[in-house]
C-alpha cells in the first residue's frame, strides 16, 4: 500500500516505523531539513524536505496514487490544507490530525466522507478515563462496543497464584490471560506457564466483572472519587469533563491565568487552581494526598515526571504521567511512576488500524508496540473458517482471547469452531499480525 506522511514528529516517525516493518510503500514530507535527514538514516523510506500542503511537492511525490494520507503535524491548519488538497488531488482517504474542536467542525472537513478527524488529546484523556473506572490496573482498553476489556495489571506479591502451573489455578469465569511482561520481555501464556512475582499480566474479560478479576490477583478495587490533574490543556480539558459528568470531584491546577479563567467558565463543575504543579504548596493546597488520582497531563516530560513523584510523596493513591520523548520511557520504569502514557502509541495504534483491511475492527499497541490486541471480524471464505480453532495454523505467539457472537461471549478452546461474523479479540506479538490478517480476511 503507498502511503504518504505529513509531518515526522513523534507521532509521525513512529507511524512510520510500524509502516515499514509491514512493507508499506511510504512517502514522508517534513519541513525540517534535520529530521529528514535523521529518517533517510533510520528507515528505508521516501523522506522529502518540504510543504506538505504545496500541492506541487504532492504532485511529484505520487500522492494522487497513494492508498492513505497521514496528516500529523502539529499544526491544525497545516493538516487540515494537506488533507483537502490532497483528496483533491485524488488520494482515497486522508487522517487530519487536529487539537481543536472548531477545526473538525469545519464544513470543508465535515462533508468529505474522505476525510477523518483524529483528536489525539481527546483519545488520551479518554485512555486516562478508562483507567479511573478500572482502579488497579494500569492499563483499560476496551473493545466490543465496551463488553470486553484489555486489563494490564500487576498482581500483589501475596496472592495465592505463584509456584502453579496456570492450568492448575482457578479464574473467574469469562478471563483469559492473554500476555505477560516480563523484564527479559513480552511472553504468550500457555497451560504450564508459572507466574512470576513482579510479572505485569495482561487479561481479556467481561467489563462487569472486572472487580472479581482484579479481586482473583489480589489487586484492591476502590471507587474513584477524587482526581487532581496537573495542565489545563486538551487533554486536562477533555478528562476533566468526562469525570465530571460522572460526578467526581476534579482539581486542575494550571500555570497560566487566563487559562485558569478559561477552564473555570468552561468546566463549572471543576475545581481551577492557579499555580505551578511542581512546587508542593500548590500540591497541598489542592489536597493531592486525598486524591485517588494525579494526572501530569502538560507538555513538559520533566515537569510531568517531577510532579508526579511529588504527589507520590504526598500520599497520593496513583500517579499517571504522559511522556512525549520516546527516550523517557525508560527514566518512568526507573523511577516507578504507576501509569506512565505515551501519547504518540495510542495515536499510533488508532492510525495503524485504518491501514488494514475491514477484518480489523480495533488495534491497541502494547508494551511499546511489542505486542498488539487486535479486534478481528471473521470474513465470508476466510481460512479461520476451515476447522476447530486447534486444527488451524494460528500462531503460536498469539491467542485468541474472547469471541463475540450475538449477544453471546465465548472464551474458546481447542474446539472452538469460527462463523462468519464472529468478533474475535487475539493478543499477538506484533510479527505474527500478519499472518492472523490472512487467517480472518475474506479470500
Amino acid at each position: 500500500m503507498r502511503i504518504v506522511i505529513i509531518g515526522a514528529g513523534e507521532v509521525g516517525f513512529h507511524i512510520a516505523s510500524e509502516l515499514e516493518r509491514e512493507g508499506h510503500d511510504l512517502v514522508i514530507i517534513e519541513q525540517n531539513e534535520a529530521r529528514v535527514s535523521e529518517l533517510q538514516t533510520r528507515l528505508d523510506v521516501l523522506a522529502v524536505t518540504g510543504d506538505g500542503c504545496d500541492p506541487t511537492i504532492l504532485q511529484q511525490n505520487g500522492v494522487g496514487s497513494a492508498d492513505l494520507l497521514f496528516a500529523v503535524s502539529n499544526n491544525d491548519p497545516a493538516n487540515m490544507l494537506a488533507a483537502l488538497t490532497a483528496r483533491r488531488l485524488g488520494v482515497g482517504r486522508c487522517v487530519a490530525r487536529l487539537g481543536s474542536d472548531h477545526h473538525g467542525e469545519n464544513p470543508l472537513i465535515t462533508e468529505d466522507p474522505g476525510i477523518v478527524p483524529l483528536y489525539p488529546e481527546r483519545l488520551v484523556a479518554e485512555e486516562i478515563f478508562g483507567l479511573t473506572r478500572v482502579p488497579g490496573a494500569s492499563r483499560a482498553h476496551f473493545f466490543a462496543d465496551g463488553r470486553l476489556v484489555l486489563l494490564a495489571a500487576r498482581p500483589s506479591r501475596k496472592a495465592a497464584i505463584y509456584k502453579k502451573p496456570l492450568k492448575e489455578l482457578e479464574g473467574p469465569e469469562g478471563w483469559i490471560l492473554s500476555g505477560i511482561r516480563r523484564t527479559d520481555g513480552m511472553v504468550i501464556p500457555r497451560g504450564d506457564s508459572v507466574l512470576r512475582k513482579g510479572d505485569l499480566l495482561y487479561a481479556v474479560g467481561r467489563t462487569e466483572s472486572v472487580p472479581e478479576y482484579l479481586a482473583s490477583i489480589g489487586v484492591e478495587s476502590q471507587p474513584t472519587r477524587r482526581v487532581v490533574i496537573a495542565g489545563g490543556g486538551q487533554v486536562g480539558y477533555w478528562l476533566s469533563k468526562l469525570l465530571v459528568g460522572r460526578e467526581v470531584a476534579v482539581t486542575i491546577i494550571q500555570r497560566s491565568e487566563q487559562r485558569a479563567f478559561d477552564l473555570a467558565a468552561e468546566i463549572p463543575g471543576a475545581l481551577v487552581l492557579r499555580g505551578d504543579a511542581t512546587d508542593p504548596a500548590v500540591l497541598r493546597e489542592a489536597r493531592v494526598g486525598d486524591a485517588d488520582y494525579f494526572v501530569a497531563s502538560t507538555q513538559d516530560d520533566e515537569a510531568n515526571i517531577l510532579s508526579s513523584l511529588l504527589a507520590r510523596e504526598l500520599g497520593c493513591r496513583n500517579d499517571v504521567a504522559l511522556y512525549h520523548r520516546p527516550e523517557f520511557a525508560n527514566v518512568l520504569q526507573a523511577v516507578r511512576i504507576d501509569l506512565p502514557i505515551s501519547p504518540r502509541l495510542m495515536v499510533a495504534g488508532h492510525i495503524l488500524k485504518m491501514v488494514h483491511g475491514r477484518e480489523v475492527l480495533g488495534m491497541d499497541l502494547v508494551a511499546g508496540g511489542v505486542a498488539e490486541v487486535v479486534e478481528f471480524e471473521v470474513r465470508p471464505r476466510a481460512r479461520a473458517l476451515k476447522g476447530a480453532l486447534i486444527e488451524l495454523d494460528f500462531p503460536r505467539s498469539a491467542i485468541a482471547s474472547a469471541i463475540i457472537r450475538g449477544d453471546e461471549l465465548h472464551m474458546p478452546g481447542g474446539d472452538f469452531r469460527f462463523q462468519v461474523g464472529d468478533r474475535v479479540l487475539v493478543f499477538t506479538l506484533t510479527d505474527s499480525l500478519a499472518a492472523l490478517e490472512k487467517l480472518f480476511r475474506e479470500r
